[in-house]
């Protein structure tokens, strides 16, 4: 019994009312009292407890003297919920969809150290790119999260994608640029206060904003920048290595 009152806990009934519905299930249909017998129910609060379970469509109330409850079949209750919930989470999503917070103008750099948000990120990237990606991995695993997507972007963007070794980057349709040594004197590992900061993961957007994913020794996160001229120095200096290559990926079958 206990392992059942958890689990109706867990979609939103108190202990009270889980506790009933457990009882009436088991009874069929019963009075208050058989109720409050059967699942050790203060007296005082039952009425308000089968009230409440009638409301959220776990129980019927059979008018009479005494008045009788009955328990709706647990499989009808469950589907209800799950339509119910599928409803307020289309809801929730499409609200959140139409969602749109402007970082403060004055802070144009944050972190972000939530990896799903950090991937949210990239893919909200990929999708405003109007003209020009260029990204930069040194992890395939990371990398091949959005190997689809920069398929799509391609076709129509210049796409520029620099890894240190195209041999482990095995995605097909795709382009690889392999990083020099002068590229990884800037790029390379960072160590501060015994700390390695290893860049994983760059992409600059059309020249406005760059987004750049690290591991900070054990810890992985996201960097920021929404400052164009930042971007612009960054796409001035790969030209100047010879990284851009001039077809890119643009329509490469």
């Amino acid at each position: 019994m206990n392992e059942r009152i958890a689990g109706l806990k867990k979609i939103g009934l108190n202990e009270y009312e889980a506790r009933a519905y457990v009882s009436l299930v088991g009874l069929r249909e019963a009075s208050a009292r058989e109720i409050l017998d059967a699942g050790e129910i203060p007296q005082g609060r039952i009425y308000d407890v089968l009230k409440d379970l009638a409301n959220k469509g776990f129980v019927e109330i059979l008018d009479g003297s005494p008045t009788y409850y009955r328990a709706i079949d647990p499989a009808e209750v469950m589907q209800s919920m799950s339509a119910e919930y599928s409803h307020l989470l289309q809801q929730s999503m499409d609200t959140l969809k139409n969602l749109h917070i402007e970082s403060p103008s004055g802070y144009p750099f944050w972190i972000i150290h939530n990896e799903p948000a950090i991937v949210n990120r990239i893919f909200t990237l990929l999708r405003s790119a109007e003209k020009e990606v260029i990204i930069f991995s040194s992890n395939p695993d990371f990398f091949g999260q959005f190997a689809e997507e920069l398929r799509r972007v391609r076709k129509n963007c210049d796409l520029h994608i620099i890894v240190d070794d195209p041999g482990k980057f095995r995605f097909r349709s795709l382009k690889f640029r392999q990083a020099n040594e002068e590229f990884f004197y800037i790029m390379g590992d960072i160590v501060q206060d015994g700390i390695t900061y290893r860049n994983i993961f760059s992409i600059i957007i059309d020249e406005k904003e760059s987004f750049d994913v690290m591991n900070m020794g054990t810890k992985r996160i996201g960097v920021v920048t929404k400052l164009p001229v930042i971007s612009y120095i960054i796409k001035r200096w790969l030209r100047h290595l010879d990284l851009l290559d001039d077809e890119g990926n643009r329509c490469m079958k």
